[in-house]
């Protein structure tokens, strides 16, 4: 099936019913596209670059806009040009940005390169949120889901609502405590395999969270992804695509999983939605 028939047999387009609230990074990002990665104080040419708004809350929030669904932002930007780039950029792709506060800051900025079937990000220091949980909820409300990179056991408790859903992009963390503060949790092989110090991942989250009623998602690249829950596993394969950049294709597979789940689907249909909109965004340059 097409993405566009799978888009409409799940509900899933421009009447698309439920709202999102991202809560996360807004970047501006510099994508070099490179044959491969230079040597120590060697000087190498970029094949191609672009520019744009990045983040992974962000990329996400973007493509579940372009899905449909009423989405809003959370986050700062700084009071410069990047920071007024990155939040015309946003609502030009119908994000509510009512809730990004700017600070007397540089705005956040990351430099991606990326070579063949790899990728490497060094991002601006990260600075104290400007957000408490008091401040980043109310914002939330009215929300079917809250999506955030906000790992706090805490404030993930208090972000999930009775009827509202609560996801978190893991971004290369672990701790025992998200999987029973959140309902769905998002993250890829290797990253899971540095938090966890092993080279088998999946089957260390099976045996760990085996009681918990968390659900997992765990991407990994040309293999496709796996979906963890009840202490089974199930692994959808991936979208055939020569990848040209492969910053944030997880972000929008984040995207098409929340956007399939709002609309009813199964985590195996969301994640061939999320595999698809993953597939799409590291077919070209930049996250977007």
């Amino acid at each position: 099936m097409r993405s566009d028939d799978r888009r409409i047999a799940m509900g899933i387009g421009d009447a698309m019913s439920g709202s999102v609230c991202c809560l996360g990074s807004i970047n501006f990002d510099v994508a070099l596209q490179v044959d491969r990665l230079p040597e120590p104080h060697e000087k190498i040419r970029a094949r191609a670059v672009a520019t744009g708004g990045g983040g992974s809350a962000c990329n996400t929030a973007v493509w579940l806009a372009r899905q449909g669904a009423r989405t809003r932002m959370l986050g700062w930007v700084g009071d410069d040009a990047l920071g007024a780039f990155v939040l015309r950029a946003l609502a030009a792709e119908g994000v509510d940005v009512a809730g990004v506060k700017v600070l007397h800051a540089a705005s956040p900025v990351a430099i991606c390169l990326s070579p063949p079937d790899d990728k490497r990000i060094v991002t601006s220091p990260v600075i104290d949120a400007p957000w408490t949980p008091d401040d980043a909820l109310p914002f939330a409300e009215g929300a079917d889901w809250l999506h955030t990179t906000v790992a706090d056991a805490a404030f993930l408790s208090r972000g999930r609502g009775t009827r509202r859903r609560l996801s978190l992009e893991l971004d290369g963390r672990y701790d025992p405590a998200f999987a029973r503060a959140a309902d769905y949790l998002f993250t890829n092989q290797d990253e899971l395999a540095r938090a966890l110090g092993t080279d088998h991942p999946v089957r260390l989250l099976i045996e760990r969270h085996r009681d918990d009623a968390a659900v997992w998602f765990v991407t990994n690249g040309r293999k496709g992804a796996t979906i963890i829950r009840g202490g089974r596993a199930e692994t959808v394969a991936a979208v055939p695509v020569e990848p040209v950049d492969r910053t944030g294709g997880g972000d929008a597979f984040n995207a098409g999983v929340i956007a399939s789940l709002l609309s009813g689907a199964e985590p195996a249909e969301a994640v061939r939605m999320g595999l698809e909109l993953a597939a799409k965004a590291i077919s070209r340059l930049g996250a977007r």
